[in-house]
């Protein structure tokens, strides 16, 4: 949403919008000249008229909203409706996948960039490097998270694609992993191009091992970062990616193909991956020296195995104390095995509340459920985790989910140095 708002200023098109909370994003919103509210009333609309207005929404906001319900005579669309229409005259290459669709788009969006193809970008993250997740370009190309959420995707037909992963996720909207995966079916249905993955998934191009269109070998961990041999078609290059994961040497070679298919030469794509500087809120560190502290969006059993298995890669002798805001009810709900199988893995784990978005409670379904089932494991409020961090003695501390709990790394920067 915030991408869309930063398109649309970027066209000297005024932007009005409602949030629950103001946050650093919010902020930068305000200052560039975005006007929002945090606030349910409706007075506070500046009151522009339903023919010259748009209005957007994510269905992330329930309908019953008291600003839902304001805007239902101006015809509100969905945030991948807009995002869809907005692909129209570009060139587009979008991104899908449970996991790491932001990594992907984030990396391919350097490498058009790094090679002077000046693309457009919406991502779904904030690039460390700019500040920002949106990239206003002049050349033909455009980048897109595809969201499988709500069926968002389906709003759009791209030149060419990528998926990651297509894991069971959203049950609340699908009925099971079958659903998911016929849905994934219709968007490849709906791209021009070349769809490129590792999933195995019907009619497309394969990526991620050895005799693929793309893939990487000689793959050696440093420190947080890998080196490896990035091959594509009969070429073949050395290279380096600054990002901790071997989960991020795959999103890089979809990154690579799908620049590929944009014109950009593999000798390139080598030569700019190594310059690629994250992504916030993906292993970000917020500290280094005694006690070092790292934040990470993962909300979903398997990113985090992901996030600690790049932990024991890294940092095997050390203490590790985990910070865990779970995401949504029904996530909560559907994966709680998996969360708990995961979370047994670090040495400590503190829960906050789940962190509800869009959801109503669901009974039996809490962080307390989670920590009975988790030897050590504590709960506490997001207010008190600072405090509750403070008493802890660990050598890596992470604050992790895709809810609030990012809003703590200050004061728990403070208590930690």
């Amino acid at each position: 949403m915030s991408a869309l708002a930063r398109h649309f200023l970027h066209q000297n098109i005024p932007v009005f919008g409602f949030d629950r909370i103001k946050t650093a994003l919010t902020e930068a919103l305000e200052k560039e000249g975005a006007l929002l509210c945090y606030t349910e009333d409706v007075s506070a609309y500046p009151g522009w008229s339903e023919a010259e207005t748009t209005v957007i929404y994510t269905p992330a906001i329930a309908s019953t909203h008291p600003w839902r319900l304001f805007f239902e005579a101006y015809k509100p669309i969905k945030r991948a409706a807009a995002l869809g229409q907005l692909t129209k005259g570009y060139k587009t290459l979008a991104v899908a996948g449970t996991h790491g669709k932001t990594s992907t788009s984030a990396i391919l969006t350097h490498l058009l960039t790094s090679a002077g193809l000046n693309p457009t970008a919406f991502i779904g993250g904030i690039l460390s490097a700019s500040g920002t997740n949106y990239r206003l370009g002049d050349g033909p190309w455009m980048i897109v998270e595809a969201d499988e959420f709500d069926r968002s995707f389906l709003h759009l037909h791209p030149n060419a694609a990528a998926i990651t992963t297509t894991d069971a996720d959203h049950l609340d909207i699908y009925d099971d992993e079958t659903d998911l995966n016929n849905t994934f079916d219709a968007f490849i249905k709906q791209v021009e191009g070349p769809t490129f993955t590792g999933t195995g998934l019907k009619k497309t191009t394969a990526v991620g091992s050895t005799g693929n269109h793309s893939f990487a070998t000689n793959i050696h961990a440093n420190q947080g970062s890998y080196t490896f041999t990035l091959h594509l078609g009969n070429d073949h290059f050395e290279t380096k990616l600054f990002m901790p994961g071997k989960h991020n040497v795959y999103n890089a070679v979809l990154a690579a193909a799908l620049a590929h298919h944009a014109g950009v030469s593999l000798e390139q794509i080598a030569a700019a991956l190594p310059t690629f500087e994250g992504i916030q809120r993906r292993f970000e560190y917020h500290l280094k020296g005694n006690t070092t502290l790292i934040e990470d969006y993962a909300h979903h059993p398997t990113e985090l195995k992901a996030l600690i298995d790049s932990l024991n890669e890294m940092y095997p002798e050390k203490n590790i104390l985990l910070c865990f805001q779970p995401h949504l009810y029904t996530r909560t709900r559907d994966f709680f095995n998996g969360f708990v199988t995961q979370l047994k893995r670090v040495h400590r784990c503190i829960l906050l509340p789940i962190y509800a978005a869009r959801e109503h409670p669901i009974e039996g379904i809490h962080s307390t459920a989670l920590a009975a089932q988790i030897p050590g494991a504590k709960t506490c409020n997001l207010e008190a985790l600072p405090q509750a961090v403070r008493k802890e003695k660990y050598d890596v501390v992470l604050v992790v989910g895709a809810g609030d709990i990012g809003d703590t790394v200050p004061q728990l920067k403070a208590v930690l140095r």
